[in-house]
């Protein structure tokens, strides 16, 4: 499915109490046009649902923990994203969505593309076509 994996490093502050997240702009695999985060979600909320044409989009869980359900259209991929592990990037033409299994979880969300709603497949059954999977 051509998904692929980054580690950014992070630091767990035992006197902060909390997870620093480093995101060095040489570990980037493309220019940055656009960023944006999905905060506070609750438990339960699923997100995403849409496909891009073109943009490219490099996920990264900064607070609780996210199921990332990807799809080409044959074959589906889950990936727990947590604070502690990888962002994974999401190339064009696939299918992605985010479940939300803890409150108030924030993603994180890095984009090759500024926004374009014409990008965006929102759809499954247009997603499909559009894969020339289905007519």
């Amino acid at each position: 499915m051509n998904l692929k994996k980054y580690n950014f490093k992070y630091i767990v502050e035992e006197k902060q109490q909390g997870i620093l997240r480093v995101f060095d702009s040489k570990e980037i695999p493309f220019k940055i046009e656009r960023v944006f985060t999905v905060v506070n979600a609750s438990s339960g909320s699923k997100r995403g649902q849409h496909a891009h044409k073109k943009c490219l989009q490099l996920l990264c869980c900064i607070s609780g923990e996210v199921e990332l359900v990807c799809d080409n259209g044959i074959k589906k991929t889950i990936i727990s994203l947590t604070p502690k592990n990888e962002a994974i990037l999401v190339p064009s033409g696939i299918w992605a969505e985010q479940n939300y299994l803890i409150n108030n979880s924030v993603l994180l969300v890095l984009c090759d593309q500024p926004y374009d709603e014409s990008d965006y497949i929102r759809d499954y059954e247009n997603f499909l076509k559009w894969k020339g999977i289905k007519k």
